[in-house]
């Protein structure tokens, strides 16, 4: 009988047990737009690869070795009109993000180095990290017209490694989108 009860928890302990860091070729390049049907493990990576990119390894590694970090990126849903003069290449921006919580205080990194948070703004986002509505929110949610993506990377003391795809408004979102405004 324990032996059975034993086979049965495993499955369940299982998924107690956070995520490990999705291994991201160092060659790849971030996506300028997220397929529809991509999965969590492609939004991590794509995460991880647009924060390299935009901010360098040495930033990266130091955010995720912190306790607390924040990895976010949004994909536009109906692309606006290309401004006056863009060549015919030109895409709508996606924002991003990489947070990380160091001595009680976020930091937002910069392609020049680290920034202390603006405090209201790291305020809301403490907020809104300590909803049960934001942890309740499934991994990912279903399209809403012209929405878009919003995906976030987030790893918090006591918390399970949290990979998210929304696209849709959710408690995620306003998380990314404060992540933005930091």
């Amino acid at each position: 009988m324990r032996k059975r009860l034993v086979l049965l928890a495993l499955p369940a302990l299982a998924g107690c047990v956070a995520p490990q860091p999705a291994s991201v070729d160092p060659n790849r390049r971030p996506l300028d737009t997220l397929p529809a049907d991509a999965r969590l493990a492609e939004v991590e990576a794509d995460l991880l690869a647009t924060a390299r990119e935009r901010y360098g390894d040495a930033r990266i590694d130091r955010a995720l070795a912190m306790p607390d970090y924040l990895i976010a990126k949004r994909f536009v849903g109906m692309a606006p009109p290309p401004p006056p003069g863009a060549g015919a290449d030109w895409r709508p921006p996606t924002p991003n993000a990489l947070l990380s919580k160091q001595s009680g205080r976020w930091l937002v990194a910069t392609p020049d180095g680290w920034r202390e948070a603006n405090r209201e703004v790291a305020a809301e986002l403490e907020t809104l990290l300590a909803s049960a509505d934001f942890w309740r929110e499934a991994a990912t949610v279903p399209a809403c017209p012209d929405f878009g993506a919003s995906n976030l990377l987030l790893k918090m003391p006591g918390k399970a490694r949290t990979v998210r795809s929304h696209q849709c408004s959710s408690a995620t979102t306003r998380v990314i989108e404060a992540a933005f405004r930091a």
